[in-house]
């Protein structure tokens, strides 16, 4: 093996190391958290059933009072002024005690409703946790154990060859997430030290204004914050590992749509099924870097995307209705469209097929077809070994 071969295997490795202590370190606070949770919980319960008590009691006295209030109202005449006073001011107050309890009550429901989500969240979070722990530990026995024995069997010009397309791969990801943050959150958050400036001057010119800035200042927080979970998303979509390859696809187009107002239909042939996971992670970044050519070249106002699941073998379609280009030109002289090349060569390392068709002033049509053993197939294969 390389010596630079050898260096980037370090170097992931020593990267995997350090996701790990990073994820150990989320799942320890999140138990801390789950204890410091759970034991404010506890002691919520003990004051709603205490405020439950307070509440009935309140209620008992309330229909008490009213009960003498109607009385009073029904014999007016046998009772003095002030004795009517008197009646209607403890009616009003038993009224008045009884709404304030029972809105602490509900208050208090509140709370405890919103800190069983946040445990039952706490414990999906530390769950994940200990997946990804699990995970990264097997890729390292992985790394350590089977990449040098692959890669001895490639020849020399090979392994240089992968270890270009590595580097390739990981300075377009590292360009295509500066790109990303800095046209998004960076440009967002510099907005908001000037808002937040803006508002500290408001405090003290004009306060009455200093509301409607900070109303506007939560909004543009909001939705910075929205961008950097979609850049989170777009790095590595939790619904590709909970859910699948279809609903995580689905996800992304429809943030897709929402970004760039192009109209995007998906459309599934075939039984759908889970693939083994690096083929769906391969899947979903042909499709996201095609989607990506889309929005920056096609000038379409509709994709039609299709997953077509046959027995051997996946296809991944993506047709515009845009300008199109000259596809031999583009493919031998890449230029702005390197994403193809890219997308060409990732199909290939699969032992893929990839095509692109387009016509000038009617669109391009992308297919990838993958060879894809589904986990099913794997399992059964692994039942009749037995």
């Amino acid at each position: 093996m390389s010596d630079l071969l050898l260096k980037i295997l370090e170097t992931t490795l020593t990267a995997i190391e350090s996701g790990k202590e990073e994820i150990f370190y989320i799942a320890e606070t999140s138990r801390t958290e789950t204890q410091r949770l759970t034991s404010e919980l506890s002691q919520l319960k003990a004051d709603i059933a205490r405020v439950i008590s307070q509440v009935d009691f309140l209620e008992k006295v309330d229909r008490r009072i009213r009960q003498k209030l109607m009385e009073v109202n029904r014999d007016y005449l046998k009772y003095s002024e002030k004795e009517m006073i008197a009646a209607y001011g403890e009616a009003k107050d038993a009224q008045v005690s009884l709404k304030l309890s029972q809105g602490k009550e509900k208050q208090l429901r509140k709370r405890r409703d919103d800190l069983e989500h946040s445990l039952r969240q706490m414990q999906i979070t530390i769950e994940r946790a200990e997946n990804l722990m699990t995970q990264l530990s097997t890729a390292v026995s992985l790394l350590q154990g089977g990449v040098e024995e692959a890669l001895e069997t490639l020849s020399y010009d090979q392994r240089q060859e992968m270890v270009l397309r590595v580097i390739r791969a990981q300075e377009e990801e590292r360009r295509r997430l500066a790109r990303e943050i800095h046209d998004g959150p960076a440009q967002t958050l510099a907005n908001i030290v000037l808002r937040l400036e803006i508002a500290e001057k408001l405090l003290e010119i004009d306060p009455s204004r200093l509301k409607a800035e900070l109303k506007d200042l939560k909004n543009l927080v909001r939705s910075n914050l929205q961008d950097i979970r979609r850049i989170i998303f777009d790095l590595r979509p939790m619904a590709l590992d909970d859910l699948g390859l279809v609903p995580a696809i689905a996800k992304y187009l429809d943030n897709f749509q929402e970004n760039y107002g192009i109209n995007c239909e998906l459309q599934i042939e075939g039984r759908e099924k889970r693939l083994f996971p690096a083929m769906e992670v391969a899947l979903f970044r042909l499709i996201q870097e095609g989607m990506t050519n889309v929005a920056k070249h096609a000038h379409t106002e509709k994709v039609d995307i299709s997953l077509v699941y046959h027995k051997n073998t996946t296809i991944a379609r993506i047709q515009d209705y845009g300008k199109g280009f000259e596809t031999s030109l583009v493919l031998n002289a890449p230029g702005e469209h390197f994403g193809l090349i890219g997308m060409r060569e990732r199909v290939e390392m699969f032992s893929g097929r990839f095509s692109v068709q387009s016509t000038l002033g009617k669109g391009t049509t992308i297919e990838l077809s993958i060879p894809a053993r589904h986990k099913e197939e794997q399992h059964d294969s692994d039942c009749n070994c037995r």
